[in-house]
């Protein structure tokens, strides 16, 4: 069961989908600006933690950043 302070794990997808995103931009764009992931072992699925992707949207927001 996963901790519940982070939240559902997502898939890449339900990670763009829930952005607004194309899964392209996530590797392309948001992970390299810092956007919170996990990744089990080299060359496996990316997981995200749903609480961990809104709380990083908002801290960029809050600081006025740009998202793509």
């Amino acid at each position: 069961m996963p901790d519940d302070r982070l939240g559902q794990p997502l898939t890449l997808t339900q990670t763009a989908r829930m952005i607004g995103c194309s899964p392209w931009t996530i590797r392309q764009k948001l992970i390299p600006k810092g956007l919170p992931h996990f990744q089990p072992r080299a060359g496996s699925r990316l997981i995200f933690y749903e609480n961990q992707v809104f709380t990083w949207i908002r801290r960029h927001q809050r600081k006025g950043r740009r998202l793509p």
